[in-house]
């Protein structure tokens, strides 16, 4: 597995997005990073849509914010009216870890007519962040990416909870450390 070693992730990036999604427990929280036309990345937080899906529809959308997130597709929408392209779609995993769940992949492929179709992925070329956030603070973070050779997700990197807090920026650790 890689090194989280790409000069993209700033501490300021996963300051902002450790936050959000800190502030979204006990709900998944969600969001996108965006990359400029300069290469240069920026986190978009995200309403969690969850809940007003199910709200309307009940049977169509069973499971809430708490354990399933749905960015509103305007967001994807307002972002390419802007120039930028999705990054990476992130959301975090309250009090059960860091990993691609069933529903994840399925929500992040295209849908199939049979089992012989080929798999591919909603969004060529973006990556998923999935946070672990338990008691309302992140222990854990993990990237995933689509390999059509073997058409899966795979985990490409991850980060403990001490090496995350090493990599968010010391404003919020000293914020964290004051409260």
């Amino acid at each position: 597995m890689k090194k989280w070693t790409d000069k993209k992730w700033t501490p300021e990036i996963l300051t902002d997005l450790v936050q959000w999604l800190e502030d979204a427990y006990p709900s998944e929280g969600c969001g996108l990073i965006l990359e400029n036309e300069k290469g240069q990345w920026r986190f978009q937080e995200c309403e969690n849509v969850a809940d007003r899906y199910h709200k309307v529809d009940p049977v169509t959308f069973p499971r809430t914010s708490r354990e399933f997130y749905m960015i509103d597709p305007r967001e994807f929408m307002r972002a390419e009216d802007r120039g930028e392209k999705v990054a990476v779609i992130v959301h975090s995993h309250p009090d059960v870890g860091d990993y691609f769940s069933p529903e994840d992949i399925a929500a992040a492929l295209m849908p199939r007519s049979s089992e012989e179709e080929k798999l591919e992925p909603l969004y060529p070329g973006t990556d998923y962040l999935v946070v672990s956030v338990r008691k309302a603070k992140a222990d854990g973070a993990s990237l995933f990416r689509f390999h059509e050779d073997n058409e899966k997700f795979a985990r490409v990197a991850r980060l403990n909870k001490e090496e995350l807090r090493d990599k968010v920026s010391s404003k919020a650790v000293r914020a964290e450390t004051v409260a």
